[in-house]
């Protein structure tokens, strides 16, 4: 080939094409190399199944049992005090007493009045030994959740819903909240029942709400001490009570 421009323009052209061919074949090469090592890494890869089932209505109803203090959910069922006496005699009062007067300090079914219990706990006293479902409890609805999800407590969910509706009513008898009248105990009843505490509990029926996170200057101002627990640089031991 002569040494005209025309001809440097070719050699100069193909200089460059055959390194870039090369290039485009190398990388044309590894990329099928690459998707056949990924299809033959998918097909030597088992298959997994059988992981996770959905969940069957029989095992959902086991963890649905929370009832609300206004009643809400409570299951259908009845009980009667006189078998209410049978179980609690049975597997409750090894722990809280006969009568309901407690055993090695776990808690009373009848503790002190409701006006002993108010004065001891606006002076600050130790109020834990007058403590009982007749002054300490807020609404009979959720002692039926108590004790149907954690009673007894060496056999907990063991109780069938009858029983439970049949030990909460014995509790209540034995707290002094209801008498001996009453024959037939299920989730009407136990709605209807006033516990004597109910207005010492407050209900907070706002709505959920979502703030944002703040996580950078959230608050504007020297924050105001109103109260100090102890005084002095803790970290160091110097501590004046």
């Amino acid at each position: 080939m002569s040494n005209s421009p025309l001809s440097k323009s070719i050699k100069t052209l193909l200089t460059g094409l055959i390194p870039a061919v090369a290039l485009a074949s190398a990388v044309s090469c590894a990329g099928t190399s690459g998707e056949q090592d990924k299809k033959s890494e998918s097909e030597d890869t088992p298959k997994i199944t059988g992981v996770g089932t959905p969940i069957k209505e029989s095992q959902l109803a086991k963890w649905d049992i929370s009832v609300f203090f206004d009643g809400d959910n409570l299951p259908p069922g009845k009980g009667t005090l006189t078998e209410g006496e049978e179980i609690y005699q049975a597997q409750c009062a090894m722990c809280h007493g006969e009568f309901g007067e407690s055993v090695r300090g776990y808690p009373k079914m009848l503790g002190g009045s409701m006006e002993e219990y108010i004065e001891t706990a606006k002076h600050n006293e130790n109020n834990v030994a007058i403590r009982g479902i007749n002054n300490h409890w807020g609404h009979a609805p959720t002692l039926w959740d108590y004790i149907h999800r954690a009673m007894p407590f060496f056999a907990p969910q063991s109780l069938t819903v009858d029983q439970a509706y049949s030990v909460t009513g014995y509790v209540l008898y034995l707290a002094e909240v209801t008498d001996g009248s009453v024959e037939e105990i299920d989730a009407d009843f136990i709605k209807s029942v006033k516990m004597p505490a109910a207005d010492l509990y407050y209900t907070d029926t706002r709505p959920d709400v979502h703030n944002k996170r703040c996580m950078k200057d959230c608050y504007s101002g020297e924050p105001e001490i109103v109260a100090k627990q102890i005084k002095g640089n803790v970290s160091v031991g110097d501590v004046d009570k």
